[in-house]
């Protein structure tokens, strides 16, 4: 198997994002578009070095790689400035000075979608073909920013049109391309670095189009292999806000769909938010209006919603049950947990066969600082119990209806009131 040094195109501005952020640093599910490529990329065992070519801020696009997504020892990503940016031909001309690989792999930072099994299947793909070049292709509708594919009468790959180019095909063949580009490809490095030069600039964008290499690889007579993906919303580029949306839509379709796979059970897929990386044990049951949010794990057999709010940083243990308007955030909850109705548990940890009664209030945040609470095995928290960080109930202890903790609760132990005295000492154990 052949190594391959592969090329990120990170210079663009994105006018139409209308920021002044740089395109692959706007977020898609909390992280910047290029880290979800670089991620990928790290996966694919083939690609053995990384070439980021930076160009508009590109000292902020290198310190968040450096910072966040460069962090792997064995393939070090490296840099390559694009000082005028002049368009996809003169970025990978930039980056070839660094290529240590004898094969090339060219994708966009602003597509976040691709996978690693994807890429991975690509390059072996390229490798069986030993061609020229190969690229990722797909079946869309016609109305795309994507270039469109053109083949000649026997069906070999023959160029690739540009949107700005169309106009120069006639109407219906226009309207009759379907296949287009995904702006990932493979290379024979040499074959690459031989004919980059030949490109000649687009004269209505005033750039060097990678694509226009297509066709000049037909001329030579070479063989130009395109590797057809069933799924085009791998292949989804970003270029506006609303793109961003519409791929935010993709990726959380794909982690509840792959929950299902693994024996969650999802009431109602198209009102419930799970954030990408969420681990849900089997035989979990999720109702429609729940919002599960990044760093969350879920045991099985567990009952969540209708309209629960899972925040950061929240671990349930199997078999629990959280229901209408509850919230949760960066607390551990236990096996057999019922908070069933109108809860908020804040920086909590609650040991196994606890109740919440509904309108419990966990009051974690004192207006300087978060402080933690504690409820210990068996605990019974009555209908509106608000308890005052940090505090610690103690095993199979019970606060009565309304009652306002501001003290520990021994174990076995029975508080009411406002503030909660001792009612019932050392109760029998339930």
């Amino acid at each position: 198997m052949d190594n391959f040094t592969a090329i990120v195109l990170a210079a663009g501005k994105g006018e139409r994002m209308k920021s002044s952020l740089p395109k692959v640093l706007h977020t898609l599910e909390d992280k910047p578009l290029l880290w979800h490529v670089l991620t990928q990329l790290k996966q694919v065992k083939q690609i053995q070095q990384i070439l980021v070519v930076t160009g508009y801020q590109a000292a902020k696009v290198e310190a968040y790689v450096k910072e966040n997504a460069g962090a792997q020892k064995s393939r070090k990503i490296e840099f390559c400035r694009q000082k005028k940016l002049l368009g996809t031909g003169d970025a990978v001309r930039c980056a070839l000075s660094k290529v240590k690989y004898d094969n090339v792999l060219v994708l966009c930072g602003d597509a976040p979608l691709i996978t690693a099994d994807t890429l991975q299947s690509f390059l072996v793909f390229h490798q069986q073909q030993a061609s020229f070049c190969s690229l990722i292709s797909a079946s869309m509708p016609a109305d795309n920013d994507l270039g469109k594919i053109i083949r000649d009468p026997l069906g070999n790959v023959q160029a690739i049109r540009e949107k700005v180019d169309l106009d120069t095909l006639v109407t219906h063949r226009r309207d009759s391309l379907k296949e287009v580009n995904s702006g990932i490809y493979a290379f024979d490095k040499d074959k690459l670095q031989q004919n980059l030069a030949k490109i000649q600039k687009n004269p209505k964008k005033d750039e060097y189009f990678l694509t226009d290499l297509i066709e000049i690889f037909y001329d030579q007579a070479a063989n130009i292999a395109a590797y057809a993906l069933k799924d085009s919303n791998e292949i989804y580029g970003i270029n506006t806000k609303r793109d961003l949306i519409n791929a935010a839509k993709i990726m959380r379709q794909r982690t509840i769909y792959s929950l299902i796979e693994q024996g969650v059970t999802i009431i109602d897929p198209d009102s419930t938010y799970i954030a990408s990386g969420t681990q849900i044990g089997q035989n979990t049951v999720i109702f429609p209006f729940t919002f599960i949010e990044k760093n969350v794990i879920i045991g099985s057999s567990c009952s969540l919603g209708p309209f629960l709010h899972l925040r950061e940083g929240t671990i349930l243990e199997d078999n629990s049950q959280l229901g209408n308007f509850v919230e949760v955030v960066r607390s551990t909850i236990g096996k057999d947990v019922r908070a069933k109705h109108h809860a908020y548990i804040g920086d909590t940890t609650i040991a196994g066969s606890v109740n919440v009664g509904a309108g419990t209030i966990i009051a974690n945040y004192d207006g300087k600082h978060k402080n933690k609470t504690v409820i210990e095995k068996g605990a019974f928290i009555g209908s509106n119990s608000v308890l005052i960080a940090p505090v610690r109930i103690g095993a199979n202890a019970i606060t009565g209806a309304g009652s306002v903790v501001t003290k520990n609760v021994p174990a076995r132990t029975t508080v009411v009131g406002v503030p909660a005295k001792v009612f019932i000492k050392k109760r029998k154990k339930i």
